[in-house]
């Protein structure tokens, strides 16, 4: 692939000082990161502000560099950093690093944001009204199925539905800004989660350490981005796929963030399986390429994967202190 691939050592960026940071993260995905550059062509930005847009490619090796370096704003500076170790949560802590915002924006490079995403996404941070802000994500019209559940809309981050309760709704790094000290304090995204190690979790555990240190974070339903993920994300095989990465995601949160204990881990596996394949003997099956997967299948599977990857993390020195808020036996709860 030709071209200059700067890391977070080179990188070099002509202003100093910036209101906003937009981190986008991207892997083998050019012509969706394409359509997500044209998209913010159509944002606007406040005439008195400097706005940066950083493209985190985490060792891509399509045309995704080629579509990065040639994109231009013309009121955003778009730069391109190469992050080659895998892991979302090592491209994020990449772009962090070299980022001059007093604000950090992030969404990813499937999606198309309003016209006005950036200012009011940006302001109450920049007016230290909130130390991060998380706004809503809309599935594509053309995406969205009869047979979806509610579950279906959470693991695709469909939220339709105006947020009234941050505890219950969480950062989504589709749509949520942040401001720099929060990173200073919390320290970085932790690279054992997220796309590439556990396959999720990475702004699930940041959220958790901003409640427990009892930091204001702010819903905002007047601000939204389109997501239009590839259209196999649908396919039974993808929720399967999916279930596994809830799965471990969950267990480390339990074992190394909540210290919540699962008695008999082995017995839950054992039970959870045969549950599973006695459900499946009674239950209309569906090829791995058909279009969606009944809620029971994705929750036994994510319970297994969760029974599976705690087994082995249970052995491992916790990397976090025990925090005041946790739940016990979670896994009961998938």
């Amino acid at each position: 692939m030709d071209g200059f691939f700067p890391t977070s050592a080179t990188l070099a960026n002509p202003f100093v000082n910036m209101d906003c940071s937009i981190i986008i993260c991207t892997r083998n995905r050019a012509s969706a990161l394409a359509r997500t550059l044209q998209a913010f062509q159509q944002v606007k930005v406040p005439h008195d502000w400097q706005v940066e847009i950083i493209i985190a490619d985490n060792g891509s090796i399509d045309q995704t560099a080629t579509v990065a370096q040639s994109a231009t704003h013309p009121a955003i500076q778009i730069l391109y950093l190469y992050e080659p170790q895998r892991g979302k949560s090592r491209a994020q802590n990449a772009a962090i690093a070299v980022a001059c915002g007093e604000v950090l924006l992030f969404t990813d490079d499937d999606v198309e944001p309003a016209a006005d995403w950036i200012e009011l996404m940006a302001r109450p941070l920049l007016e230290n009204r909130c130390d991060a802000v998380t706004g809503r994500v809309l599935l594509a019209e053309e995406l969205r199925r009869p047979w979806f559940t509610h579950m279906h809309k959470r693991w695709l981050s469909d939220i339709p539905e105006p947020k009234v309760n941050f505890q219950n709704t969480g950062l989504i790094g589709a749509n949520m800004g942040i401001r720099r000290e929060v990173f200073d304090q919390n320290g970085h995204f932790d690279e054992e989660l997220g796309p590439g190690a556990t396959g999720l979790g990475e702004e699930t555990l940041l959220w958790m350490q901003m409640k427990e240190a009892g930091m204001r974070i702010l819903p905002l339903n007047d601000t939204c981005v389109i997501h239009r993920p590839d259209a196999s994300r649908l396919l039974r095989s993808n929720w399967l796929a999916a279930a596994a990465r809830y799965g471990r995601t969950r267990a480390y949160l339990m074992h190394h963030w909540e210290h919540a204990p699962v008695p008999y881990p082995w017995l839950l596996l054992i039970w959870t399986q045969l549950k599973l394949s006695l459900r499946r003997l009674t239950c209309r099956s569906f090829r791995m390429d058909d279009e969606g997967c009944p809620d029971w299948e994705m929750s036994y599977l994510a319970r297994i994967s969760a029974c599976r990857h705690y087994i082995g993390e249970a052995d491992r020195p916790r990397n976090y202190q025990l925090p005041a808020l946790r739940r016990k036996n979670a896994l009961l709860e998938l």
